[in-house]
């Protein structure tokens, strides 16, 4: 049996995929609220208490619940090589112009304890503050007291709107606001690399 087989919007719901809230919505402040699409500053560990209720009734009426960092841990694990790959591209989508920054940020997480914490950075975002010896090097870092190298991703949640299966097969959708558009590439990984649910499965 294929791994994806989705043939109905509407029959019965078997497995799920979902964002446990994290890091990114702690990274949330009220002055860049509208650049990343959010009206208000959830409270975090009220989120928490309610996703887990939420995933909670699907588990009580046999639905499966995978979550997007476990998948996107796997697919990197998956092979040699993909873990470098995953964190060089995740800082072009970023658009990190800076040399010297690129370097300093792929070393940074690379340095992280495990995989599934540097996946959970890459979805927080990663404040000038955390990157060791940060120094302004830019005229807009001079001008704009801006505090991401990479921003947060709080609309994670919507887990529908970077990919969906259709039938087999999947649809990755590339979203064009700034905000939104690197959510792709988490999919992209776990369609390419994941032992279960990667291209050479499908």
């Amino acid at each position: 049996m294929k791994p994806l087989q989705v043939y109905s919007e509407i029959g019965q719901l078997r497995k799920v995929l979902l964002h446990r809230p994290g890091g990114e919505l702690e990274n949330l402040t009220p002055k860049w609220l509208n650049d990343l699409l959010f009206d208000d500053i959830p409270w975090l560990e009220l989120a928490k208490e309610e996703h887990d209720a939420f995933a909670k009734v699907f588990r009580d009426n046999g639905v499966e619940v995978v979550y997007l960092d476990d998948l996107v841990t796997e697919a990197i694990e998956a092979k040699p090589g993909i873990k470098e790959q995953f964190v060089r591209q995740f800082i072009e989508e970023s658009q990190v112009t800076s040399e010297t920054m690129k370097i300093k940020l792929f070393d940074y997480l690379m340095s992280c304890p495990s995989t599934k914490d540097m996946v959970r950075l890459t979805m927080a975002g990663i404040r000038k503050s955390q990157i060791p010896n940060f120094e302004i090097r830019t005229l807009s870092d001079h001008i704009r007291d801006y505090p991401f190298v990479t921003d947060p991703m709080p609309n994670l949640y919507f887990t529908r709107d970077p990919f969906s299966i259709l039938g087999d097969g999947v649809v990755i959708s590339k979203m064009h606001m700034p905000a939104r558009s690197r959510e792709s590439l988490y999919g992209d990984y776990i369609f390419k690399y994941h032992p279960d649910y990667g291209r050479d499965e499908i």
